[in-house]
């Protein structure tokens, strides 16, 4: 795989976009449910690219139906809806440093189910990122014991991997599809569920009760726009040009950013945290270096 400049410049700017998305999803909480924000960000990230979808619907081979709804049901409609219901207890800075554990699922998925082989450099990044989450469970002010909300950081590490095991399958399965119409169609399959689930969710009464309801959908707008529908185009077209080991790198930038969001909006991270979100960032590190051990020589006798 020969690595361009682009592929470079299309990782930062995910890594810009993506890593901004934790805080439009908490701008979006002030204003609506958990579920109201996962169920809008997709409901507008589907109504962008309706027109792509109907479009191109012909170009959509009926044998990759069935991996396309699967990458969409673990690649999109879960996570959008985990993020927001983990946020509401734990800070946006948290939420993008946890994230960056999809780079380690990607070599653990790929080695498990899609005959991917690793070095030792992979498991020593495996290894460091896992004991950056365990420190990462623990409050700011915590010394030592661990954090009532660990359950809101499975939800996160949940997501983590489905972006993961998402982008393999679209590795695999894309094929020849243009990373824009397999995005286009993956949005079009999430869109009728997610306005049942917007709904039923009580989103128009809250519309018309909240004042100031028309600011909370300028953020899920952005996140939605950026984060969802263009976002995943280059997504899966990096995908399609490189592989999902190194697209899935951009969550080595994603924390960084996230962590500066953090910091200007208030947040207050512990040296634990900060520790464990360095370890994450250390094991995707190690996790792209191919370390060999030294061979030692027999000295003649």
């Amino acid at each position: 795989m020969k690595l361009k400049p682009k592929h470079w410049v299309t990782l930062i700017i995910l890594s810009l976009i993506w890593g901004s998305s934790f805080i439009l999803i908490k701008r979006g909480l002030e204003y609506f449910t958990p579920i109201q924000v996962g169920a809008l960000r997709i409901t507008f990230a589907g109504l962008f690219l309706l027109p792509i979808s109907l479009k191109h619907i012909k170009k959509l081979p009926k044998k990759t139906f069935h991996w396309l709804f699967l990458t969409a049901l673990v690649g999109s409609f879960i996570p959008m809806f985990l993020f927001p219901i983990a946020e509401v207890h734990l800070d946006s800075s948290i939420a993008g440093i946890l994230n960056a554990l999809m780079s380690i699922f990607v070599i653990v998925l790929g080695v498990l189910f899609f005959k991917y082989k690793t070095h030792l450099g992979e498991v020593t990044g495996v290894i460091l990122s896992f004991i950056g989450v365990i420190l990462l469970l623990q409050s700011p002010e915590s010394t030592g014991l661990v954090s009532d909300e660990w359950f809101y950081h499975l939800l996160l590490v949940i997501a983590s991997l489905m972006y993961a095991y998402s982008g393999l399958l679209t590795q695999k399965y894309m094929g020849n599809i243009p990373p824009i119409v397999w995005t286009a169609f993956i949005e079009l399959v999430l869109l009728i569920p997610a306005l049942i689930v917007l709904t039923s969710s009580g989103f128009f009464q809250t519309i018309g009760e909240h004042p100031e309801a028309l600011k909370g959908l300028g953020f899920v707008f952005l996140l939605a726009l950026f984060g969802s529908a263009l976002a995943n185009i280059y997504y899966y077209k990096l995908i399609h040009e490189t592989n999902a080991s190194f697209a899935s790198s951009v969550s080595l930038l994603m924390p960084l950013v996230a962590f500066c969001w953090g910091l200007l909006d208030d947040e207050v991270l512990g040296f634990l945290q900060i520790l464990g979100g360095i370890l994450i960032v250390a094991g995707l590190y190690f996790g792209r270096k191919e370390i060999k051990l030294p061979v030692l020589k027999k000295k003649p006798i």
